[in-house]
Order: C-alpha cells, then sequence, then structure tokens
C-alpha cells in the first residue's frame, strides 16, 4: 500500500512538473527536470534489474541537478564525463545533455546487448536519438517520446507516461 501511495504521489509530481509547473530561475528548472527524470524512471521497467536502475548523467547536462539526485529511493546516479564512460558504466539510463542527435546516436548504437532507457535534453525534434527529448517552452518543460528508440531500448514504460507526452507535441 505504501509503495501504491508512494507512486502515486510520484506520478502526480510527474503531471505538475510536466503540464503546469512554471519556473523563474535555474534551480526551479532543474528541480522540474529532476522530477520529471524521476518519473519516467519510476513507471520504467527493465527485463535485467533488479532494485534501482543506474542513471548515468552526461557533464555536459544544463537542467539536472546530480546532487539533488544523490540518494533517490528511484535510482542511483553516476556523473560521466567522457563519452567512452557510457559503454563501461553499466548504465540502466541515460541522461544526455548538450550531447548532439548524432553522438546520442553512435553512443545508443554502441550499447549493444543492454537494455538503457535514454533521456536527452538537446533534442528537440525527438525523431532519432534519445527515447525521452525534453522541451523547453518559455520557462515550462515537457516531454516528448520517440517511439521507436524507445521500442528498441527493450525497456518497458508505463502507458500512462506516454500518454502525458503527448501534451508536449505542438
Amino acid at each position: 500500500m505504501v509503495k501504491l501511495v508512494s507512486r502515486f504521489l510520484i506520478c502526480i509530481s510527474l503531471c505538475i512538473s510536466h503540464l503546469a509547473f512554471s519556473m523563474t530561475e535555474d534551480d526551479d528548472m532543474q528541480v522540474s527536470t529532476n522530477k520529471i527524470v524521476e518519473g519516467i524512471l519510476s513507471f520504467s521497467h527493465w527485463p535485467r534489474v533488479e532494485g534501482q536502475p543506474l542513471l548515468c548523467v552526461s557533464k555536459q547536462v544544463n537542467y539536472f541537478n546530480v546532487q539533488e539526485s544523490v540518494g533517490n529511493p528511484v535510482y542511483k546516479v553516476v556523473t560521466i564525463s567522457n563519452p567512452t564512460q557510457f559503454l563501461s558504466a553499466g548504465c540502466d539510463a541515460i541522461y544526455f545533455g548538450r550531447e548532439s542527435v548524432q553522438e546520442q546516436n553512435n553512443i545508443i548504437n554502441s550499447l549493444t546487448d543492454r537494455n538503457v532507457l535514454t533521456i536527452s535534453e538537446n533534442n528537440p525534434d525527438c525523431v532519432a536519438g534519445a527515447a525521452f527529448c525534453l522541451k523547453r517552452r518559455q520557462q515550462i518543460f515537457k516531454f516528448l517520446v520517440n517511439l521507436d528508440s524507445l521500442s528498441r531500448s527493450g525497456v518497458r514504460v508505463n502507458s500512462d507516461v506516454l500518454l502525458l507526452s503527448k501534451d508536449g507535441d505542438d
């Protein structure tokens, strides 16, 4: 029951962050971004991951706050400073920062035999590269889903999360 209530609260938090959370400062944007990532990861299932998935966060991020995520009950976090580290870190999820869509594709394509969920803050069209793409409109964050990348990842994501992304389409 506690787990169900906890997931419900995370879902509500994700909805608020996704649909209506307006920010005025960089710190607020990081909080919103972290909540969106937490919501996505909490409603995802990896076929071979027991416990918390490992989120590898690029050192090139603008909006994600790694320090805020340390000790997160949904996922473990590690910062990656060199793209080759994504291959050896054992990532279950990757949060890309300023990496280009081509760099994202190169990293994703090199992760063969792994089920890795990918999220990007630098992929405005979301037609290649990461499975989830954060989209900033003025001071509001939304996200888009690249269903092709998501299906190739092998990670199952609750359909309610996918429905929320429809509001990101303009």
